[in-house]
């Protein structure tokens, strides 16, 4: 007698995970959710804190700008999304997982039609979820977005800048658990799903309770600067870093376990966050954006210098020096 066995194919079924995360992109460019890079809190923190060093960084810059075009530190000085009219997105989405070797670097690069994003990865495999990469300060061979100053090194990297960068890393992502998400627009539906912006606000009001942290938190060092709100200046710069990572975070290198006097992440955090909890701008909170045209500034900024306005920078998610 002979028996036939027959084999039931069940398709896997897909866990679905809910994930928050946000990015900061041009006013024009915010419809549309896809071929994007977005982070989490601490990973998006780590790109308004560096910024804050731009317009000395940048300056120091203009006699040689292809050099500052390879330097991690510096590479966003010509980059066009690190100034102008921006919001900051606060977008629920759903994941099935992630691959931690498949991160793409996705943005408006030049060619690009205004808002065509489009994404590009060093890995050839075939994608598998998510791509994923942790916020990180280390070495050149294993962090290029923030590797750790050299003295003497031919490529300059050797600036206070560069130690900025470095330690604002390591504190939000080594130590911090920073990371980037990229969601390729051709894997919608297959590895991330039902995005939606939760609340969209401008990046300036956004940046406004973290600076405020941080100017109360080193008043006495702000205050001795000429100009003390003037965030262009090397003094109020230099207060702010030294303020954030603690002294010396301008020559000295401050890995994990070695970051003595910097702030509470989580009063860091918290402060980054107050725009979305709240839309009272006496709390910190930001007012939405409007469904299509302009997203102002809060009613605040009217009475800011226009020295400090004009020097607020927003760096994108990026960092390839290549």
């Amino acid at each position: 007698m002979m028996f036939s066995l027959t084999v039931l194919l069940v398709p896997s079924i897909v866990a679905w995970q809910a994930k928050t995360v946000f990015d900061v992109l041009p006013e024009d460019c915010r419809s549309s959710i896809g071929n994007n890079d977005v982070g989490n809190p601490r990973g998006d923190m780590y790109f308004n804190l560096k910024d804050k060093y731009l317009p000395v960084a940048c300056e120091a810059c203009l006699s040689d700008p292809q050099s500052c075009q390879h330097n991690p530190a510096t590479f966003d000085c010509t980059n066009p999304e690190s100034s102008g009219n921006l919001v900051v997105r606060k977008i629920a989405i759903e994941v099935t997982g992630y691959d931690d070797d498949d991160y793409k670097l996705c943005d408006v690069w030049p060619g690009n039609k205004p808002c065509e994003y489009t994404c590009f990865g060093h890995s050839k495999l075939p994608t598998k979820a998510v791509g994923r990469e942790p916020v990180c300060g280390g070495d050149h061979a294993t962090c290029d977005m923030a590797p750790a100053p050299i003295p003497d090194d031919p490529r300059g990297m050797n600036k206070s800048w560069d130690y900025w960068n470095y330690n604002i890393a390591t504190l939000m992502g080594n130590t911090g658990g920073g990371e980037w998400y990229s969601l390729q627009s051709s894997d919608k539906s297959k590895y991330w799903r039902n995005a939606t912006v939760v609340k969209m606000i401008n990046a300036k009001c956004q940046a406004r309770a973290l600076e405020t942290l941080v100017q109360t938190t080193g008043a006495a060092c702000f205050g001795g600067c000429p100009q003390p709100t003037n965030q262009s200046t090397a003094c109020w710069i230099d207060c702010f870093f030294s303020t954030v990572l603690g002294p010396d975070a301008d020559t000295t290198l401050k890995p994990p376990g070695n970051q003595t006097g910097a702030m509470s992440l989580a009063e860091l955090e918290t402060a980054w966050l107050a725009g979305f909890a709240s839309d009272d701008e006496s709390k910190g909170g930001c007012p939405p954006c409007p469904a299509t045209g302009p997203c102002p500034d809060s009613g605040l900024v009217a009475a800011e210098d226009a020295a400090t306005k004009s020097a607020t920078r927003y760096a994108p998610r990026r960092h390839s020096p290549s």
